[in-house]
């Protein structure tokens, strides 16, 4: 009888896990993808596009939303009721958030499919290796800097992302602050056509 409970014992030891790992796939698909898309690639200009993220931009992006130190934009998903990231990101514990992350780094960003201004984007380019590329670099393409993708990301996003860095709706750090205040509104709709003409 002994042995028959010792061996009842070991055998729900091998077969139930001690935690179950959070699974960031299926998190994205109950959460992320009716805004972002299943694979981090959004269908509406509004929404930008999360494929591809470095680990650390992301992170912090997500802890800031779940901590309410930057405030997400109200968005209605095709279908779906209204919500932003404030209250997506607020009930995932850490382990959902770093799966999540995990997930959507390591999806591939495609670029939008979208029209831009050929002679603006010329314009903007040269903006932006003068006052961006320091910190966005290979265009606003690279990840590793730890920030958003520019370069191919939705131009209604971001128009109304620096409309809201220029009205100071959103926060940014100081050294961008800087370079910012010195971009004129033309400079600006350059460099957003900039970074929409990128394939």
């Amino acid at each position: 009888m002994k042995k028959l409970v010792l061996a009842i014992a070991a055998s729900l030891l091998v077969s139930t896990p001690f935690a179950v790992m959070a699974d960031g796939a299926s998190i994205a698909k109950e959460k992320c993808a009716a805004c972002h898309g299943e694979d981090g690639n959004s269908t509406d200009g509004k929404v930008p596009s999360i494929a591809g993220l470095s680990v650390d931009g992301m992170t912090d992006m997500m802890s800031q939303y779940k901590a309410g130190d930057r405030t997400g934009d109200k968005y209605t998903p095709e279908g779906g009721e209204e919500t932003d990231m404030n209250a997506v990101t607020k009930d995932l514990s850490d382990d959902d958030l770093k799966a999540v992350v995990e997930y959507y780094v390591g999806q591939e960003f495609k670029p939008a499919d979208q029209e831009a201004d050929a002679e603006l984007a010329k314009a903007g380019e040269k903006v932006h290796k003068k006052s961006c590329e320091k910190c966005h670099s290979e265009g606003g393409a690279s990840s590793e800097d730890d920030t958003g993708i520019l370069a191919g990301q939705w131009k209604p996003y971001l128009t109304e992302q620096f409309k809201e860095f220029k009205e100071g709706e959103r926060d940014m750090p100081k050294k961008m602050a800087k370079k910012f205040k010195k971009l004129s509104d033309d400079d600006i709709k350059a460099l957003i056509e900039y970074y929409a003409s990128q394939k």
